[in-house]
């Protein structure tokens, strides 16, 4: 769906606009009938077309709530304020956004313990301070589609695969399997040239900033937001939010589990 129709629509006539009233920001392939799904590529027909860089699609105060997972990362320190602020004039005053991004914080902290670990020689920490590394570093440098972090993957055995699979959730088993059946060198393809690195670093899959639990809230406060608190996948103030598996998957495990979750409240008085 492209989102220059719903902007007409939305300015064309009531009739015309989506029923939803919970905006999901680059939802890429969770969503639910119940939001109004945007990313910038259309996984689904019901999938708004949207590049999350420039303003929203949609009029001041149309939403109750809106979402968003693994997106920020992906923006500039001063693409990720526009967006934050863009979500605050789409929601009404009272309404909620809540934000899922990888979690800085946590990150560090396991790159600190499995370090020490791993200089003191405990067995099993050199895999697991390999893979931290890993997460902490490579989607910010990589240069080609899934980086190291899918070289990694691929080795089978994969060493400290429990751990991985802990950081990284159960749906990471889907990129398991499709990079062990693939035959050997075509898995994971790497730029030929510089120019194919440099166009692929501005492909939308790296990752341009990072946030931990005081920079999260800081950016929501001084983007307007108020009652700015942590939760979990399993926690929130939206209404029967655990109903829409957005950040859990069927049988009940978190999505993303190096996530940090937070949600802010848009002041019903400016």
């Amino acid at each position: 769906m492209d989102a220059r129709k719903i902007v007409t629509g939305w300015f064309g006539s009531k009739e015309a606009a989506p029923k939803a009233t919970m905006l999901n920001l680059g939802c890429g392939g969770s969503f639910h009938s119940s939001w109004v799904n945007v990313d910038v590529v259309a996984t689904h027909p019901s999938v708004i077309r949207h590049d999350l860089r420039q303003s929203l699609p949609f009029p001041d105060a149309a939403f109750e709530a809106v979402y968003h997972s693994h997106v920020l990362e992906h923006l500039s320190r001063e693409q990720g304020r526009f967006l934050i602020v863009e979500c605050w004039r789409v929601l009404q005053p009272g309404g909620l956004i809540r934000v899922a991004v990888p979690d800085l914080e946590t990150i560090c902290r396991l790159y600190l313990r499995y370090l020490e670990e791993a200089v003191a020689g405990q067995p099993g920490a050199a895999e697991k301070y390999e893979w931290i590394t890993l997460e902490l570093m490579d989607q910010m440098v990589r240069e080609y589609t899934g980086g190291q972090m899918a070289e990694y993957w691929a080795q089978e055995p994969m060493p400290a695969e429990e751990f991985v699979l802990e950081r990284m959730g159960q749906e990471v088993k889907g990129a398991l399997t499709q990079l062990r059946r693939a035959p050997k060198g075509e898995a994971i393809k790497k730029p030929q040239k510089p120019s194919q690195a440099a166009l692929f670093r501005q492909s939308g899959e790296v990752h341009k900033w990072m946030y931990d639990r005081y920079s999260l809230a800081k950016l929501l406060k001084d983007s307007g937001f108020v009652d700015v608190l942590p939760c979990s996948a399993y926690t929130s103030r939206i209404p029967n939010f655990d109903e829409y598996r957005l950040d859990t998957t069927e049988d009940g495990s978190v999505r993303k589990p190096d996530s940090l979750f937070m949600e802010a409240v848009k002041p019903v008085k400016s």
